[in-house]
């Protein structure tokens, strides 16, 4: 089974969220405030299998991360280990400023693959949805979402667009490559927390190798030393989770308050720690003014 992760990337209110439950009926919003106000603030996670040509299945794992600019470093925590982006866009409003700043970061983390979806095709007459299509046309123009092809139209109350959406993931899922299982196993952690009865548990997409029950791992940077107890892929037990796995870590050994978002997981000995680092800077566009030539100053 080829699994793949789908993330999502939008202004605030543009049915990302209701999006995700669409496809898959899992609601990605999970915290009392966020159903309270209705929006999303943290990252939230769905899954769903899709029939793929040749008989097999492909698995889909869904980061919904919020739209708010307030919540833009959760955003970042939520692309960073995505195959195939979904830039959704409300017909009823078009364009707006997340819109724009999420592409942005979209380019810079270098994002290849993605599906321009135009949410809310109910609420708006064809005449409406056509311009705003021509204006998103206009505003991909040139990157790696220039694929007029590639824009679906849709509606998560009516269902309207939703089955061509699940043909067109499966198609550009065909062009994924397959993460490396035999690589060294790392596992970015995005969320930690306590299951009574089972401890610290530890969630994150594994972006090569394998982690399998058991396995004794090291916290990076911390260098704490942890313990596999139990593995879960989309909420199933396994005993081993590989490269492109959605998954939750049953860790022993350490507690919740030692680990946070953006620790790594690793096999012990195989990651070392570097304090020289080459780095290459690309700035937007956009941005307020270029930086400055020669030298950069240390960082703390």
């Amino acid at each position: 089974m080829k699994s793949i992760i789908v993330g999502t990337a939008g202004h605030i209110d543009h049915g990302k969220t209701a999006l995700v439950k669409a496809l898959t009926g899992i609601d990605a919003d999970r915290l009392e405030e966020e159903k309270r106000r209705g929006i999303t603030i943290d990252l939230g996670f769905a899954h769903m299998d899709l029939p793929a040509p040749g008989g097999e299945t492909l698995r889909l794992g869904f980061v919904d991360v919020p739209g708010h600019e307030r919540f833009v470093r959760n955003m970042l925590a939520g692309v960073g280990g995505i195959d195939l982006v979904l830039l959704v866009i409300a017909a009823d409003e078009a364009i707006k400023p997340q819109t724009r700043a999420h592409f942005d970061i979209l380019q810079l983390l270098g994002v290849q693959r993605g599906i321009t979806v135009l949410t809310k095709s109910d609420a708006v007459d064809s005449e409406t949805l056509e311009v705003v299509r021509l204006e998103v046309e206009e505003f991909l123009r040139g990157t790696f979402l220039d694929k007029p092809q590639s824009i679906v139209a849709v509606s998560s109350l009516t269902g309207a667009g939703l089955e061509e959406l699940k043909r067109a993931m499966v198609a550009f899922a065909a062009d994924v490559e397959p993460r490396d299982s035999h690589a060294i196993a790392r596992l970015p952690i995005d969320r930690v927390f306590t299951v009574k009865g089972f401890g610290t548990i530890a969630t994150g997409t594994v972006l090569g190798g394998e982690v399998a029950a058991g396995d004794e791992l090291t916290v990076i940077p911390s260098g704490l030393a942890a313990r596999v107890r139990g593995i879960e892929v989309h909420g199933t037990p396994v005993e081993r989770a590989q490269a492109g796995h959605r998954a939750a870590i049953n860790l022993g050994g350490v507690g919740v308050d030692e680990l946070a978002r953006g620790d790594m997981l690793v096999h012990p000995g195989r990651v070392a720690g570097s304090h020289i680092l080459d780095v290459e800077l690309r700035y937007l566009r956009s941005a307020a003014a270029p930086l400055p030539a020669g030298r950069m100053p240390a960082c703390a």
